[in-house]
């Protein structure tokens, strides 16, 4: 396993610990790693999605949900 995966799945980690009543499904959502396509409710194909592409959301994401401001002017 590569040093990006491991990342990935140490965030996920984490986040599942410190959110134990959110379902598997939501937390795909809430880091981004699943999403809607734009201006759409069909959910993004993201098989193609590079490790790296998929770790940044995660990181931009969690970053978002850490800092309450942010969530007010950018939901």
């Amino acid at each position: 396993m590569n040093q990006t995966k491991k990342e990935i799945l140490n965030l996920i980690t984490n986040y599942c610990n410190e959110n134990p009543n959110q379902r598997f499904g939501q937390l795909l959502f809430n880091l981004n790693i699943n999403e809607f396509k734009k201006d759409s409710k069909e959910i993004r194909d993201i098989y193609n999605d590079a490790d790296e592409e998929i770790l940044e959301r995660i990181k931009q994401r969690i970053k978002k949900l850490k800092n309450p401001m942010s969530r007010i002017c950018n939901p």
